[in-house]
């Protein structure tokens, strides 16, 4: 589900059965990583829509986290458990963290679920080939999301 009215509306007549949320993590830099910020947040967005597609009904792609790339990750972890605690006070079990940004995997056992995809230059292939890469990566996020799924009911 999409963060649009009428997937929300959606989600809050069957929250029941939806129980997980995608967040991407976006850095946002006006300097010298202004390119690697856009790609980045372009590749992760991407995949994020991709993902939510392929298991609508059952997750929510929030807006993204956007944060400053030369905030330090403690600040970056400190909003980001504020996210995290009105999720699950809301009843949702699972976040899906899902970002390019290296700096993210210093903390990735202080979050719940950190899927980690290398920003791949999309905007350098032709469509064939992006189209490809976008496909292996969302089949890569699947496999770890429904993994994770499966870890929760076998517990």
């Amino acid at each position: 589900m999409k963060w649009e009215v009428k997937d929300i509306e959606k989600y809050l007549q069957e929250k029941e059965y939806i129980d997980s949320v995608i967040i991407p993590l976006i850095p946002f830099s006006w300097n010298e990583q202004l390119v690697s910020s856009v790609r980045e947040g372009q590749y992760i967005n991407t995949l994020s829509i991709e993902v939510e597609h392929q298991l609508r009904g059952r997750v929510v792609e929030i807006p993204p986290f956007t944060y400053l790339r030369n905030e330090s990750i403690e600040q970056r972890l400190q909003k980001l458990k504020n996210w995290d605690s009105e999720l699950r006070r809301n009843g949702i079990k699972f976040i899906f963290y899902l970002t390019s940004d290296a700096d993210w995997k210093q903390v990735d056992s202080l979050l719940d679920s950190l899927l980690w995809m290398p920003a791949v230059p999309l905007e350098h292939m032709e469509n064939k080939y992006r189209n490809k890469f976008i496909d292996e990566g969302v089949s890569d996020l699947l496999g770890q999301i429904t993994q994770r799924w499966q870890a929760q009911i076998q517990n």
